[in-house]
């Protein structure tokens, strides 16, 4: 999959409010589309102005999705799983903050989190 420059700073940064079901389609369906973007970006060209706005909006999204995915790792009975969704909310929380110079790895890491946090939004929801 080849992305663009222009395909990437076009994606819509989407407001982290969600007032309706569709509303909330649509910010599944970005925050994928931002994943996706930033997994190819940082094999390709993980340096420029696309990847910054990304990377910026990659971390608004990790702190937007923290909240939900820790209070589902809240909710989870003393187990190993508990442990590793608590842990995967502080690492996601540590790699918004910054993760060093490597800007393949600086999209990489975010994308992963997003990915990881919103599985757990969504099994929040689920519950």
């Amino acid at each position: 999959m080849t992305v663009l420059a222009h395909e990437v700073a076009a994606v819509p940064s989407e407001a982290a409010t969600v007032t309706s079901a569709d509303q909330e389609t649509a910010i599944n369906s970005a925050t994928a589309g931002d994943v996706e973007a930033a997994l190819a970006l940082a094999d390709h060209q993980p340096a420029g102005e696309a990847a910054v706005r990304l990377r910026d909006r990659l971390r608004e999204r990790v702190r937007t999705l923290a909240v939900p995915a820790e209070r589902y790792a809240d909710l989870l009975p003393e187990s190993r799983e508990k442990d590793i969704a608590a842990g995967t909310v502080r690492f996601a929380r540590k790699v918004a903050r910054g993760c060093g110079s490597d800007p393949a790895i600086a999209l990489r890491l975010p994308a992963k989190s997003v990915a990881h946090l919103a599985r757990y939004t969504d099994l929040l929801r689920s519950a």
